[in-house]
């Protein structure tokens, strides 16, 4: 991870908008290509999500911006009940979905009594397809999404080639393992005797680097567990999220260069 990248990264977030009542900002994309755990505490069952921008000409979302699925039947809750068996329910209509970061990440919350209603002890959401978030409208917004905005919006994100934002992506797979590790951190307790507090050991359950994007991943991390750098949650948590939303920045730069015309 370059260090100029980081600290971009950084005067970026500085930056951000507040999120005031102005023209909508970007519609998001999620990026996962595989199911994702969630934690329940608090009534409230959680997980981040890495996204990109898909509309570099709108503005980045303020901090904790309302989003809604454009097809809410692409988020589905995958659990287990406590007898053994699976279950499995679309939930895109209430999840509650707000940015996070700007549009490097975005958090989902089921409230814990959807999944006591089904009787699920394990759940994780899994992602059917690319799923183009769109943002809750506002009264008074001078520019709202249109209709034709969000389905051309939502075409040329379905139709970009894995090779420019999956998983066979540059980059992609190592945010991915970073955003695995940020969601883990809050459930796990830190040894300070060890380097980043051993979040990765504790996330993987191995050292070994066997997984797409984990060689680069482990280089970013090691930036983590320098020993300048004191092992307490909150600033691990920012360090992790800064590699990630640096990562991100590259798919997501390369996203938009892809998609303009005669490019």
């Amino acid at each position: 991870m370059n260090i100029r990248l980081i600290l971009a990264t950084a005067a970026i977030l500085a930056a951000l908008p507040l999120n005031t009542v102005q023209a909508a900002p970007q519609m998001l994309g999620l990026l996962a290509d595989a199911d994702l755990p969630m934690k329940c505490a608090d009534g409230v069952c959680i997980v981040e999500v890495s996204a990109i921008c898909l509309q570099e000409t709108r503005d980045m979302p303020g901090w904790k911006t309302a989003y809604r699925p454009v097809q809410p039947n692409q988020i589905t809750l995958r659990g287990t009940r406590a007898d053994g068996g699976r279950v499995k329910q679309p939930v895109g209509d209430i999840v509650h979905i707000i940015s996070e970061r700007g549009s490097w990440a975005v958090t989902i919350t089921l409230p814990d009594s959807a999944l006591q209603a089904l009787g699920i002890t394990e759940a994780a959401l899994s992602l059917e397809g690319r799923v183009a978030l769109t943002p809750v409208a506002e009264p008074g917004d001078p520019s709202p999404q249109s209709a034709p905005e969000i389905q051309a919006t939502v075409m040329a994100f379905n139709n970009s080639p894995r090779t420019i934002i999956g998983d066979e992506a540059p980059n992609m797979a190592a945010a991915t393992v970073i955003n695995e590790m940020i969601n883990t951190l809050p459930h796990v307790t830190l040894d300070t005797a060890e380097p980043a507090g051993d979040l990765w050991r504790k996330t993987f359950g191995t050292t070994a680097h066997s997984r797409p994007g984990m060689r680069q991943a482990a280089a970013y991390y090691k930036l983590c567990g320098h020993p300048l750098v004191m092992v307490e949650r909150g600033i691990l948590r920012r360090c992790l999220e800064l590699g990630h939303d640096g990562f991100v920045t590259t798919v997501n730069k390369r996203y938009w260069d892809a998609t303009k015309p005669g490019v």
